[in-house]
């Protein structure tokens, strides 16, 4: 029988998980590199390495690779991830899960309005074309646009929210808060899934909530349905936009004009979660989830 490992969480480390990334994604680029040298030499119809289809299959792979890796890390070293991803949530919770969720989408729209509005005038053609882009493609942006628009929305609803919660609460919260403190572990995990996002205000707030809400409820997959409803409302709203034929992207000066829409929803939202921040805050001096159902913490 192996032995419990008395030491959880000290392996893997985090420059392990992002050398199994970086490593990942080189090696990715070699075999793409000869795969298309071959097919120019060969004759084959040529590859287009820039194709968002690709772009998209490569990213969940390489994603895909370090959760797997740090799975198998985990059970060399017997850490149960059953205890991880800890119980399904009763039912009562669902109701102040749904006004929070509807309050982080609140607070994202209104950080993302203002802060690109004031890059605006630093980075005006970045932003123009930030704004130009869209969740779904069309014939001339992807070589197949119902491929691609399908696998997005899988994505979106199911892909990221399992990867990225396992990784940045799951493994970096028990990882970093081993090693230093939960709290150190929920400020550094959500500033690094926001930056890694392209509303790094908004979505550093969001991962505060969902650190939050899985310290206090011990359920990883409570985190990863409120993740999942909040990349689908996002897509919703881009599927009625085009039902509805509002597909005209604002231009610079009107997207400037409409701060004012991004400052009220701030001003609207803010208030609610950092009540909810500094109501749950305490939880970040227990223990962490896994240890709570190791050691069967009421």
């Amino acid at each position: 029988m192996a032995m419990p490992d008395l030491k959880p969480f000290e392996r893997p480390q985090f420059r392990q998980v992002l050398g199994v990334f970086i490593g990942t994604s080189v090696l990715l680029n070699i075999g793409l590199a000869v795969a298309l040298n071959l097919s120019d030499t060969l004759g084959w119809s040529p590859i287009n390495l820039t194709d968002p289809l690709l772009l998209l299959v490569l990213n969940q792979f390489v994603f895909g690779s370090c959760s797997l890796w740090v799975v198998w890390q985990y059970r060399r070293h017997n850490i149960n991830l059953r205890s991880l991803f800890g119980p399904w949530p009763a039912p009562s919770s669902w109701r102040a899960l749904l006004g929070l969720w509807i309050t982080l989408f609140i607070f994202s729209l209104g950080s993302f309005q203002v802060l690109y509005t004031l890059l605006s005038f630093w980075l005006p053609e970045w932003v123009n074309a930030t704004l130009q882009e869209s969740i779904f493609l069309g014939t001339g942006d992807t070589s197949i646009p119902w491929l691609y628009n399908t696998l997005i929305i899988v994505v979106l609803v199911i892909g990221a929210p399992i990867l990225e919660e396992f990784l940045f609460r799951g493994f970096l919260i028990h990882r970093w808060g081993t090693r230093w403190n939960p709290r150190i572990a929920v400020i550094l995990s959500s500033i690094l899934f926001g930056v890694l996002h392209p509303n790094p205000i908004g979505l550093s707030v969001f991962g505060l909530a969902l650190a939050l809400l899985y310290l206090r409820s011990r359920s990883l997959g409570l985190a990863i349905v409120v993740h999942s409803l909040n990349n689908a409302i996002a897509a919703g709203l881009e599927i009625l936009t085009r039902i509805f034929g509002w597909t005209e992207t604002p231009s610079l000066a009107n997207f400037r004009a409409d701060v004012w829409l991004g400052v009220m929803f701030l001003l609207v939202s803010t208030p609610f979660l950092v009540r909810f921040v500094r109501q749950n805050w305490r939880i970040t001096r227990t223990a962490l989830p896994y240890f709570v159902r190791q050691e069967g913490i009421p």
